[in-house]
């Protein structure tokens, strides 16, 4: 992995983890499925106008739109929408520790659906990332565990990891990457609304700090960040990009740290440490894989 992949994915993980944040802002003022919905037709569409004016226009075949049909379901209907849902079940913490399992369900559905070789370090080194995103976050889990929600976390995340399998085989670098973005999202997002206009009363708080935070998910979190995602799972790799996840919890941290000057204590800099060492073992096999 060179600098330039580095400098990737510590953005999009900077973008990626604060989504947890504006997302309890957004359900508090909105009905979850509803404000998730515009929030993706919109992104969508400035994405699209953006593509426009700037860019060649949009050209798709048949095999585009299964892969941005695929990728808007998994991933924006599903990951994004069931973590909208689960937002007023369960701790924020709890969400960000399921969401680090992502690289172990790329790995497991890699190897038994696609039988892809992994190698042994890549195994050692996403169970080290996990149990230090555990040591982390679990001490800071505030709130009776609420089943129901833990359920829809994790199908979510197991919508991720086949959305960034869908990445590795269905987008190619050629390929104009803002209109596959923009449109994926406009994809996912009308189910949402759909859902939304089904069973939820739509009523918003146009609160300041709604405002600010869906003006902020709209660009940061999503469109600058899924561009961001889909050009690093074709640089590195579906395992290597996917470990970048590990990175949220101590992130979290060190954005609380700054910002809400919270204290960083003994567990955040021991599961840092063990989120480093797993980077760094996950990297050096990618690096024998190669060899």
């Amino acid at each position: 992995m060179n600098l330039k992949s580095l400098l990737m994915g510590l953005i999009f993980i900077l973008f990626w983890s604060s989504a947890f944040t504006s997302a309890k802002i957004l359900v508090s003022n909105s009905p979850p499925l509803l404000v998730l919905g515009i929030r993706f037709l919109l992104t969508g569409a400035i994405g699209i106008l953006i593509n426009n004016i700037f860019f060649d226009k949009i050209k798709l075949n048949n095999s585009n739109w299964k892969f941005i049909l695929l990728f808007g379901i998994c991933q924006n209907t599903l990951y994004l929408g069931l973590n909208f849902l689960a937002m007023d079940k369960i701790d924020a913490y709890l969400a960000v520790i399921v969401a680090s399992l992502l690289p172990i369900f790329v790995a497991i559905i890699s190897f038994f659906l696609r039988k892809d070789k992994i190698h042994f370090l890549s195994v050692i080194g996403i169970f080290v990332g996990f149990l230090g995103c555990s040591i982390i976050l679990a001490p800071k889990i505030t709130v009776n565990l609420n089943l129901y929600g833990l359920s829809l976390c994790l199908i979510a995340v197991i919508a991720l990891a086949m959305a960034t399998l869908i990445i590795k085989d269905g987008f190619s670098k050629k390929e104009q990457l803002l209109p596959f973005v923009s449109i994926q999202m406009i994809v996912g997002g009308l189910p949402l609304l759909l859902l939304s206009f089904l069973f939820e009363e739509w009523t918003i708080n146009f609160s300041n700090s709604f405002i600010i935070a869906f003006i902020y998910t709209c660009f940061f979190p999503g469109l600058i960040a899924t561009m961001i995602w889909f050009n690093l799972v074709k640089r590195i790799g579906v395992i290597m990009a996917s470990s970048f996840h590990f990175l949220t919890p101590p992130t979290g941290v060190i954005i609380a740290y700054i910002v809400l000057n919270e204290r960083i204590n003994i567990n955040d800099i021991i599961g840092i440490i063990f989120i480093t060492i797993a980077l760094t073992t996950i990297h050096q096999a990618k690096k024998k894989t190669k060899n």
